[in-house]
């Protein structure tokens, strides 16, 4: 039986390796090897183990080189001025009081050292070489050795551990293939130090930005889908529907409602002031008298090192009648942005009966349309910021970009419009749902819940050509 190692370093990677039956199907024909960092291994390796693949663990820590490395290579191998998030990104970096002198400096220098290494002769080949050097770890080499298996499966290419182990799975000569993480990964999170052998993909927009920027053939493109979101298909044929479940929020069962879900403030800094405006307009019947609002805050916003506290006290004065918090259930002391499955479920359920989806351009855009629901989108803010801190910037993203160019939701720059656009929603909750299937046909392959099925069947492909 052929072995295949599948890297979780991710919170939205064991969503969609765990909570899918996607190891389970895996393991039907191959042995399946899961590796994980340390304080995640313990908690995975019950689900891990009952899908008939076993879980290995892969200390990996950086080191001030790497740090160092990974930002000047960020600077010679583009020129981020030309891609907004990664612009952005550097100017948080430099700008921020919340950096001191001694973190602002290096990424000046790295700024213009790689600008002047894309343009020397040979520089750009010789950084290559010597980066490839840093990311081979003896303990990643070792790891793969003991399992010796045939193909290795990486979703998230930048992450520092899973780079490693593609670097020594390069070297071991196994087969790399890369299933993207998420929507914005190949465009927003810079160029991958490693390439992969072959690719599986979420749908067309991924195919197109592969060939555009690493040159990937199509016969290296495995189109495949989204393997969490059919969990949103099964929610909208009824299998996953939790009954009842506005009631057990405190909200009326009969009545519609609007779904708010948050981001963090390192994305829209005011975003708060907009949610506390619409439950106030909610409260006050402007979408009707039994309108209702769930405002669900992002993990972030819980987190002290990761959002503004200062969200958290006037969150909790939202709650009425009518408006009601639906806190994450995460543990991301395990895995960073990890959803626990029963909340995953919780939060495809309540995508699923919103008359309308607010957000400020998080995938949960994508989700929406994947179960055609009317999407609005808040990049804006209440107060004037500088660009590369404000909700306006995010409208810039290449992947949200392209989102919106397929006409499935409706951008808001202001309070004013905000409202109408929900008006118009609630008035014709089909409004734009042709563009909505564009998007989920462009973004997600397919909306037939069998992506799962797909992954497991593009691997199984693969196998079969490395074994010729």
């Amino acid at each position: 039986m052929q072995k295949i190692v599948y890297i979780i370093s991710h919170g939205h990677t064991a969503r969609g390796a765990l909570q899918t039956g996607l190891l389970g199907e895996l393991s039907k024909t191959a042995d399946v090897h899961v590796v994980a960092k340390p304080e995640a291994v313990e908690a995975l390796r019950t689900t891990v183990e009952s899908e008939g693949a076993s879980i290995h663990v892969y200390d990996y820590s950086m080191d001030r080189s790497d740090e160092h490395r990974g930002i000047l290579r960020s600077h010679v191998h583009q020129n981020i001025r030309k891609n907004p998030a990664l612009w952005e990104k550097h100017l948080w970096r430099t700008r921020s009081n919340k950096n001191s002198l001694k973190r602002r400096l290096p990424n000046h220098l790295y700024y213009y050292l790689g600008a002047f290494l894309r343009v020397l002769p040979g520089a750009r080949k010789a950084f290559t070489k010597m980066e490839a050097k840093g990311y081979f770890k003896p303990d990643a080499a070792r790891i793969l050795k003991e399992i010796n298996p045939d193909i290795i499966i990486s979703t998230r290419p930048v992450d520092e551990m899973e780079i490693c182990l593609l670097e020594a799975a390069r070297r071991l000569g196994i087969h790399r293939s890369i299933y993207i993480l998420s929507w914005d990964n190949i465009t927003s999170k810079g160029i991958f130090p490693v390439l992969g052998d072959s690719y599986l993909t979420w749908g067309p927009v991924m195919n197109q930005e592969l060939k555009e920027y690493y040159n990937v053939q199509d016969s290296e493109i495995f189109n495949t889908g989204v393997t969490h979101f059919d969990i949103h298909a099964r929610v909208r044929e009824g299998v996953l529907k939790i009954p009842d479940l506005l009631q057990q929020m405190g909200l009326d069962s009969s009545k519609p409602y609007l779904f708010f879900t948050m981001s963090a403030s390192y994305f829209a800094p005011n975003e708060i002031d907009i949610v506390e405006w619409l439950a106030k307009e909610v409260e006050s019947n402007s979408f009707g008298d039994d309108m209702q609002l769930i405002v669900r805050p992002h993990m972030a916003n819980l987190m002290a090192n990761r959002s503004d506290q200062s969200w958290l006290g006037r969150l909790q004065k939202l709650p009425s009648k009518r408006v009601v918090l639906d806190l994450p259930d995460a543990e991301n002391s395990l895995l960073t942005w990890y959803m626990k499955h029963d909340d995953m479920i919780k939060l495809s359920n309540l995508i699923n009966g919103a008359s309308v989806c607010l957000n400020s351009g998080s995938t949960i855009a994508i989700e929406a349309a994947y179960l055609n629901r009317p999407v609005v989108l808040t990049a804006f803010d209440l107060e004037k910021f500088p660009k590369w801190k404000s909700a306006r910037r995010l409208l810039e993203y290449i992947h949200l970009a392209k989102f919106v160019s397929f006409g499935g939701s409706t951008v808001t720059t202001n309070l004013e419009n905000l409202k109408e656009a929900i008006e118009n929603y609630l008035k014709d909750p089909k409004l734009h749902e042709m563009e909505r299937q564009k998007v989920v046909e462009m973004e997600c392959y397919k909306n037939d819940g069998r992506a799962t099925q797909r992954f497991a069947e593009n691997i199984a492909t693969i196998l079969k050509r490395i074994a010729k």
